[in-house]
């Protein structure tokens, strides 16, 4: 791999020479701040004697504005509680923005500034902002304190003030809102002595999206890197590096900081590596599924697929049929593609009249259909609607229908019926997606790791927060060993990790009981595992009685969409770092770059420039952490993990092992039974 010119989103600058005097009081005395017994000074016992041992849990501050009743106390920021310390430098930003600058600027919910700046797009229902955060963090990629500046995207504030919003639809939908340069919730307004309601604007948020029957907003395509990077440059040389801000944080002068090379490596090369059939050796899905062929065929020799349609988009699926039998263009059909012979049955096929509430009739006509035990079937659901459509009852109708499917036995496929028409030629490349997914549903596998089979079991967890009931639900699957091969998907919500615990526990079972004692148990997580999720998994492993104990691997898996750190390459045109690349950032966490920036080869900008993610490493056996091998290898494996994804050919940033889960819980919560139908809990029908 040649060398990087990285650089972090990250400005360094200087601790304070001197001990600075903040002020101290045990009780509420006037305008002050709360600090919890966590943010208490090093030498608090020095002016409080007792007061970490008597239990005190709050005490009050001035920070550095002297006043009666209040003791003072020299602190050494170097040296001292860094929470404490950040605390300090997050609030002196905040009151620089908000104070100083009068510009639009809240604090966030670990204290970092967050800066409301007016966009250069415009719309016709809201006025647009760009959003930035900074963040104080002590030495965590240099030796200095640092200013960690995100870009977090825009936010939309209706045009519309609450008094006017209000004649239309319920308070209840309003959440934030600006007013002037104050961000609060809408709630808050009925305290104040006087509100200004025709002053009040409401954020945009989901509820306010769905009652306003506004469409979700489609991804934004093309290189984020660049976009990204133009903002937070924009953002520093215009609000940061200034002599203003300087009075406030004494910032260095060299700009972004770079990033070491002694703390930045690259996944093993072989890692790249995908086995195809006979075991050939590819790379890049895209290409080498259609000249190497699927690792392994669907195992069903009948199979039959059925199409179920409103009758205005009949016509596409004779269209469809036609591409999956005879192809398009370089597609040579399914059979050609993915040695899929799909047999069409006359009349099978459901069509549906009601377009806007078709769930009844398509379950009754699938009722009057035999389904031979002896075929595996494979529905094709042309849906009149967008995933994007508006109105979330008509997005729903689609997971609804795969219930009714998986509770038949039945995997499907979802087709956009305006996109089969709409892209002409050009739906190609859908068709290459399509048949993978289709593949893999069929119990067939397009590709595997080309890696040796190790004695692990390695578990995925991930999440997906509905925004109409405010739950999170976590979606859980299992890979039996790491070539990654998944069985037995399933959901649960967020608080109940101890059934997510007991499925953990089963599954090391029944892999002990055909393999061995696997040599560790690996968990992906989405979230930092607190260690009170984690007893309950010690605890059910423990319960199984097995031979020798097995070091639990904990490695949190986070997007770093926003509010997070970043590097770019500034030797690239793009930006964005190789394919491979790791960057050490401090307390056993790491940037991983997953993508299709191989070393001689060229990005499409179909493959998309995906952000890094974020790993944070863990053990129950704390001494494997010091373990430079150990820690290679689960990196490794991550970035492998990434290119396991059978809903499309192109690269992914996030492994499957948090993916998958995720989209479970993205659409079971929908179903109208309690659980996932059992057909569902072995079969990858959400792809």
């Amino acid at each position: 791999m040649p060398s990087q010119n990285l650089l972090f989103n990250i400005v360094t600058f200087d601790f304070p020479k001197e001990y600075q005097v903040l002020y101290f009081s045990k009780t509420e005395e006037g305008r002050c701040h709360r600090l919890h017994w966590t943010l208490f000074p090093n030498d608090i016992e020095s002016i409080f004697p007792g007061i970490k041992s008597n239990g005190t849990e709050f005490i009050y501050t001035t920070y550095n504005y002297e006043k009666e009743g209040y003791v003072p106390l020299a602190i050494n920021f170097a040296q001292d509680n860094p929470d404490l310390v950040k605390k300090y430098y997050n609030r002196k930003i905040y009151l620089y923005f908000k104070k100083e600058l009068k510009i639009i600027a809240k604090q966030g919910f670990i204290n970092e500034t967050i800066v409301w700046l007016p966009s250069q797009d415009k719309a016709q229902l809201f006025n647009i902002y760009d959003k930035f955060s900074i963040r104080v963090q002590l030495c965590t990629v240099s030796k200095f304190p640092e200013l960690l500046i995100s870009y977090d995207g825009k936010a939309r504030v209706l045009k519309q003030n609450v008094s006017q919003l209000i004649m239309e639809y319920s308070p209840g939908n309003f959440n934030f809102i600006l007013q002037g340069t104050s961000l609060f919730k809408y709630d808050k307004m009925v305290e104040f002595e006087e509100p200004d309601y025709e002053t009040a604007f409401p954020i945009m948020n989901n509820k306010l999206r769905k009652a306003m029957r506004l469409g979700t907003e489609a991804p934004i395509k093309g290189n984020r890197y660049l976009k990204y990077w133009e903002h937070i440059q924009n953002f520093y040389i215009d609000y940061i590096n200034t002599e203003g801000f300087k009075e406030v944080i004494p910032l260095h002068d060299n700009g972004f900081t770079k990033v070491a090379p002694v703390s930045v490596s690259t996944t093993n090369d072989s890692s790249n590596d995908l086995s195809f059939s006979n075991n050939q050796k590819g790379r890049v899905p895209k290409y080498d599924v259609r000249k190497l062929k699927p690792y392994q065929k669907s195992p069903w020799s009948k199979t039959h697929l059925f199409f179920i349609v409103h009758k205005e988009d009949v016509q596409v699926a004779v269209k469809l049929k036609e591409y999956f039998e005879k192809g398009l263009k370089w597609f040579k059909g399914l059979n050609d593609f993915a040695s899929l012979l799909l047999h069409t049955e006359k009349n099978f096929s459901v069509v549906f009249t009601d377009k806007d509430h078709p769930l009844a009739e398509i379950e009754r006509k699938l009722d009057e259909r035999t389904f031979d035990p002896a075929i595996k079937y494979i529905a094709v659901y042309v849906t009149p609607y967008s995933k994007y459509e508006a109105e979330d009852d008509k997005r729903k109708i689609y997971y609804r229908v795969k219930e009714m499917l998986l509770k038949r036995n039945i995997t499907s496929q979802v087709i956009e019926a305006n996109k089969v028409i709409d892209q002409g030629d050009d739906y190609v490349y859908s068709l290459l997606n399509i048949g993978v997914a289709m593949l893999a549903k069929l119990n067939g596998i397009p590709w595997r790791l080309h890696t040796p089979i190790k004695n692990e079991l390695i578990v995925g967890v991930g999440a997906f927060k509905h925004v109409e009931d405010d739950v999170q639900y976590i979606g859980s699957a299992f890979s039996f060993n790491n070539l990654g091969s998944f069985n037995s998907f399933d959901y649960f919500m967020r608080h109940e990790t101890d059934i997510l615990a007991g499925c953990i526990a089963a599954k090391v079972k029944e892999y002990a009981s055909v393999n061995k004692t696997p040599d560790r148990l690996i968990i992906h997580f989405y979230k930092k595992l607190s260690q009170e999720e984690l007893v309950p998994i010690e605890k059910a492993l423990q319960e199984l009685e097995l031979p020798n104990p097995i070091p639990i691997f904990i490695i949190t898996i986070n997007k770093t969409e926003a509010e997070d750190i970043v590097a770019f390459d500034l030797d690239y045109t793009e930006l964005m770092p190789e394919s491979g690349t790791y960057i050490n950032i401090g307390d056993n966490k790491y940037l991983l770059y997953n993508n299709t920036r191989y070393e001689g080869s060229i990005v499409s900008k179909a493959d998309g420039y995906p952000f890094p993610v974020k790993l944070a490493i863990d053990c129950t056996d704390k001494s494997k952490l010091k373990d430079v091998k150990i820690i290679n290898e689960l990196i490794d494996q991550v970035y492998q993990f990434s290119r396991m994804y059978w809903k499309s050919v192109r690269q992914q940033n996030l492994p499957v092992t948090i993916k998958y889960p995720e989209m479970v819980a993205q659409i079971a919560p929908y179903f109208e039974g309690d659980d996932i139908p059992h057909y569902g809990k072995n079969n990858l029908w959400f792809l």
